[in-house]
């Protein structure tokens, strides 16, 4: 048996092992380019697995060459491509026409003509590379790709990974290799995020920054091309500038502006774009920093706060519709009349008491509160009674947050639980009617649970506000039930998903699994999305 076998490991492994010895036999020879005459060094070939590119003095030289790879060739019973083969000569700095390359008993390469190129490890050359062609058949494979993750159906962060491991490697493959202007690199983004945009994927206002941050920041995790343009450079120069051997010595030395490295200057490159500096950019703007900076506050938990981002379970549209909505960048009547647009009025369209702001439509509109907020605040609370229900046994099936529709009571012999109920108290509380009242018979403990959405702002002010709402009922449940403990617990998270500091630690009081917080986060970010675009489609 012999050849390669697709898909096996050691295949490859076997392969790279047996051609070692050919290139061994090349540089064993007085064959070769000389690249440098006072020392003697010289370039005979390069090899990438089965892609060998030889260098020969004069055509004697080559013919001698040839003969040594088809000779060990046939030895080791492997077949040369020839139709895939060709020969350029180059005489003082012109292509030189001929016939075939007769090697022996038949075998002929062809000769490049001066309107030919040979593709090498993926790029189109003959005396040089076509630069104009090679950008335009890298920026058509990489556009073909990303084209095809945005018809696909994954999930968010499903496709910005497909983005970048598979489109963006198509392009970045060049790097390095090609030179490609600022310019170039920046309209490439460009035409990705319009195409995103087309797709339903990104807005067309939302922060551009904010595209390129990773995930784990708030970000959306796409690769910028001008940063891994810039970074692959930086790290080839490298490469090449500390390697301690006479012939890349040479070549560093020689390489005044004539590769895409520069291998000649030995200062690096400024750097025209860091993600630290579209971090800052994006922090610093008056509407798309604002949810950054709430993501910074002490009252929030930055890692749960942003796991519909980590951990990319969203539709990409969906996110994009968020992005938007926390971006402030949707067309409400406050934003249109800030860009410039001219429009009667800036009051809200439905309860006309305040300026329409994407606030004022999340989270303050009187007309939205009755029906809206609270399908959105209940869909939340859901979450943590169905979890609390099936943990303490009062029921058994789980289902899907919008077909769970909670019991007023439900009740065994460990555990009472209250949804939405009115506590019967000896003397009148005037908020005696908490979201979820949690009794504890053989502890005799009662635990308070209120959810509340606030907006961004008053995430705070809402936990101490909770806190002290029901401190008179937990007093007088104490007294009358004659209990050990009365405990409040709220349940806060903001309208865009920020998740309260004191949500962890309440919830593992509750002896939940903390991925509920996922749950209910989701639940509140996609009730924000529907209540933002059924509000904008009405007149």
């Amino acid at each position: 048996m012999r050849g390669i076998f697709q898909g096996d490991k050691l295949s490859a492994l076997w392969f790279c092992l047996a051609l070692n010895f050919m290139s061994k036999l090349l540089n064993e020879g007085n064959y070769g380019y000389v690249i440098d005459k006072i020392k003697n060094i010289r370039i005979t070939h390069q090899l990438y697995v089965d892609d060998l590119k030889l260098y020969a003095a004069n055509e004697e030289q080559l013919m001698r060459l040839l003969r040594i790879v088809t000779s060990f060739s046939q030895t080791i019973k492997m077949e040369m491509g020839l139709d895939k083969c060709a020969v350029i000569h180059v005489k003082r700095g012109k292509l030189v026409s001929g016939e075939e390359m007769l090697i022996q008993n038949g075998i002929t390469i062809q000769r490049l003509a001066s309107d030919e190129t040979y593709k090498y490890l993926g790029v189109q050359q003959a005396l040089e590379i076509k630069t104009s062609d090679a950008k335009a058949s890298f920026q058509q494979k990489f556009f073909d790709r990303v084209k095809k993750i945005l018809k696909s159906k994954l999930s968010s962060k499903a496709m910005f990974t497909a983005i970048n491991i598979w489109a963006v490697p198509s392009l970045a493959y060049s790097f390095g290799v090609i030179k490609w202007s600022n310019t170039e690199l920046k309209a490439i983004d460009t035409k990705v995020r319009v195409l995103m945009s087309k797709y339903g994927i990104h807005h067309p206002h939302a922060s551009i920054n904010r595209l390129y941050m990773p995930r784990h920041s708030g970000g959306r995790g796409l690769q910028n091309i001008e940063i891994t343009h810039q970074k692959a450079v930086t790290e080839l120069r490298k490469y090449f500038q500390s390697r301690n051997s006479p012939f890349f010595n040479i070549i560093c030395r020689e390489d005044h502006n004539i590769t895409a490295l520069n291998l000649g200057c030995t200062t690096d490159p400024p750097q025209m774009l860091t993600l630290a500096a579209l971090s800052e950019e994006w922090y610093s703007k008056p509407l798309h920093g604002r949810y950054p900076a709430a993501l910074k506050e002490k009252k929030v938990n930055q890692q749960h706060s942003l796991t519909y981002l980590t951990s990319g379970y969203l539709f990409p549209e969906t996110e994009g519709r968020i992005a938007a909505i926390q971006d402030q960048v949707v067309p409400t009547r406050a934003y249109m009349k800030g860009s410039g647009k001219n429009i009667p009025t800036d009051r809200c369209r439905k309860c006309g008491q305040a300026r329409e702001t994407i606030q004022h439509i999340t989270s303050s509109c009187s007309i939205l509160a009755p029906k809206e907020y609270t399908n959105r605040h209940n869909a939340m609370a859901k979450v943590y009674h169905q979890a609390i229900a099936i943990k303490t046994g009062l029921i058994t099936a789980m289902k899907k947050t919008h077909e769970y529709k909670p019991a007023t009571v439900l009740e065994n012999r460990s555990f009472k639980i209250y949804w939405d109920n009115t506590v019967e108290t000896d003397r009148r509380i005037p908020h005696n009617r908490p979201d979820i009242v949690l009794f504890d018979k053989e502890n005799r403990k009662v635990i308070i649970i209120d959810i509340t959405v606030p907006a961004d702002d008053n995430i705070s002010r809402a936990y101490s506000e909770k806190v002290n709402k029901y401190h008179d009922l937990a007093f007088e449940m104490k007294e009358i039930y004659a209990l050990k403990t009365v405990s409040v617990l709220p349940l806060i998270i903001s309208t865009n998903g920020l998740v309260e500091s004191h949500l962890v630690d309440n919830t593992k009081s509750l002896e939940l699994d903390l991925n509920i917080i996922s749950t209910a986060q989701k639940e509140v970010l996609l009730w924000t999305a529907r209540i933002v675009r059924m509000f904008l489609t009405t007149t």
